[in-house]
């Protein structure tokens, strides 16, 4: 498997993975923070879209391939929540809002998603109060709508 990767001005970065099998995987990554996913079966041939991810899917994708995707809670919770799922999100260094408080982020008023809990290292402080700050590493338990994680990756990405 071979990776090559092309900076497209204005765009952003593509990545190919090139199969010793035949096959390249592309995934473009915007600098407006989406993902875009491409497979093209030969080198002549066209590339067929897959699908777009946000960065938390992404991320997520990563953590799964990587065996270090962490669920805090179990799935028939998380099903509990059709219209609001739960989902873990994990704050890089270099997300916006590490160092900030819950309250400076503004993230429920700005995204409508609501943080239950923050996993930092083998503590988990659970329904943190607005005044906590939110560090590097931190993995925030979050319940929102679509609409509402789709707001949160914008804040996360800006």
């Amino acid at each position: 498997m071979r990776v090559f990767e092309t900076e497209l001005p204005g765009v952003g970065r593509r990545y190919s993975v090139t199969f010793p099998d035949g096959g390249q995987f592309v995934i473009v990554h915007r600098n407006d923070g989406r993902r875009r996913t491409y497979w093209r079966g030969d080198a002549e041939g066209d590339s067929e879209p897959l699908f777009e991810l946000t960065e938390s899917q992404a991320r997520t994708i990563g953590e799964l391939f990587d065996g270090s995707y962490f669920s805090p809670v179990a799935a028939d919770l998380e099903d509990a929540f059709e219209e609001a799922p739960i989902r873990s999100i994990r704050i890089e260094p270099e997300s916006p809002v590490a160092g900030e408080t819950i309250r400076q982020t503004g993230m429920r008023s700005r995204t409508g998603a609501s943080i239950l809990a923050i996993r930092r290292g083998d503590d988990l402080l659970s329904n943190p109060d607005p005044d906590t700050t939110i560090r590097a590493g931190d993995t925030l338990v979050v319940v929102g709508t679509e609409d509402a994680y789709d707001e949160l990756d914008r804040l996360l990405s800006r």
